[in-house]
């Protein structure tokens, strides 16, 4: 351990208020966890239009994690595209001062920024101007999926602008890593920078399967215990494919009076998923959890869980699916490749086609034997990416990166 470590982990995520995807996760994960290793860690992210920054210590990080965290009414806004990316700008400078001012009262040993968008910008532009190092981690190949969630001409235009960031962020960072082999094939391709593959992991513990929180939530749900439930956690946006989900249900639904499908989320879709819900005449069949804390719990009352991304870089919510044993259905894509293998820990279905993710549900809710196998060997598959085994890695970067520095003085 090297003493007087701080570290900022910074990510755009608005982690104080609303910690729902992949990103945020690991970056309060990676932070508490760091704390409970006695480092001096800074953890800053968003608020609404504001950036907000917060001091962790490892008492504090124990007594939180042992206190319940409560249902918030969380104010999104979901603008235009370009409305999105100035605003992001806006915050990168944002970040910036917030940075400076963090570091005269303590100074920073390093930043890791979480995404090569707007708040890697703001990450190597401090730490030029302070002359620390930077880390940025790639959860995705970003301007990639802002190819999924845009359609105008303008919009497409601004993707231009985003590959352009990107990179720029890639080649001013003292270390890159991404979160799995596909995202460090792609940049391999146009960048020559050193690329590093560091998973994403989570507390395995957390996600053990419960009869107790099964029956809490399907209780909570008003859902019997005779009744097969498919769920889905994460986004209700584009790259998430939640439209062909609704439709492959809608067709199993009609001919299958003891199914369910749970949606666990929020997202700019919502709105037309309900009418879609409605269109279908499933509105018994299908409900809208909106955003919870309670993830662990929820996964038990699962009989199947299904991800149909287009895209992902590493899915934290299929590495909590895989942990708690659940069944899994989800899209044949390169990242969840990296996860799983068709057959043994998933069935893994092409995401453009409604007809085989039909096929696939009815399967796999008629078949309780292989339901179990999948979740077997899924949970065996999962203790690989435990936190305490996927961290040190991160901590190793850091400390050859505080190292070099302290050589150049």
């Amino acid at each position: 351990m090297i003493k007087g470590l701080h570290i900022c982990l910074l990510t755009q995520g608005r982690i104080f208020e609303l910690a729902a995807g992949g990103e945020e996760k690991f970056t309060i994960s990676l932070g508490n966890w760091l704390a409970r290793q006695s480092y001096d860690v800074t953890l800053m992210g968003s608020g609404f239009a504001s950036v907000k920054a917060k001091r962790l210590y490892k008492f504090s990080v124990e007594e939180d994690e042992k206190k319940v965290t409560k249902q918030k009414k969380i104010k999104v806004l979901y603008p235009p595209y370009p409305v999105y990316a100035l605003s992001r700008l806006v915050l990168s400078l944002l970040w910036f001062l917030k940075i400076l001012s963090i570091n005269i009262k303590s100074p920073i040993t390093l930043i890791h920024a979480q995404d090569t968008g707007y708040s890697g910008l703001a990450a190597v532009i401090s730490g030029k101007f302070l002359r620390i190092p930077v880390i940025i981690t790639s959860h995705g190949i970003r301007h990639k999926t802002a190819e999924v969630i845009t359609h105008g001409r303008f919009e497409k235009a601004m993707l231009k602008i985003e590959y352009s960031l990107d990179l720029f962020t890639i080649k001013n960072a003292n270390s890159f890593i991404v979160v799995n082999p596909s995202i460090k094939n792609y940049y391999g391709q146009i960048t020559s920078k050193k690329i590093d593959v560091i998973p994403i992991p989570i507390k395995l513990g957390n996600f053990k399967y419960s009869e107790v929180n099964r029956d809490l939530i399907r209780k909570e749900l008003v859902i019997d215990k005779k009744t097969k439930v498919i769920g889905f956690v994460g986004r209700f946006s584009s790259e998430k494919n939640l439209l062909t989900l609704l439709t492959s249900f809608a067709d199993v639904a009609h001919d299958d009076p003891l199914i369910k499908l749970v949606l666990v989320g929020g997202g700019i879709l919502e709105s037309q998923l309900r009418e879609y819900v409605i269109k279908r005449g499933i509105e018994d069949r299908v409900v809208f959890c909106g955003v919870r804390y309670d993830i662990h719990m929820i996964l038990s009352s699962f009989d199947i869980f299904v991800l149909p991304s287009y895209i992902e870089g590493l899915s934290t919510a299929l590495l909590e699916a895989m942990a708690c044993g659940r069944a899994i259905i989800c899209s044949d894509i390169p990242s969840n490749q990296e996860l799983v293998r068709h057959n043994q820990e998933a069935l893994l279905v092409n995401p453009y086609n409604s007809e085989e993710l039909k096929r696939t549900i009815q399967l796999l809710s008629n078949n309780e034997s292989l339901r179990f196998k999948l979740g077997y060997n899924a949970k065996i598959r999962a203790s690989q990416y435990d936190e305490d085994m996927v961290f040190p890695k991160i901590l190793q970067q850091y400390e050859i990166l505080s190292g070099e520095k302290k050589s150049r003085k």
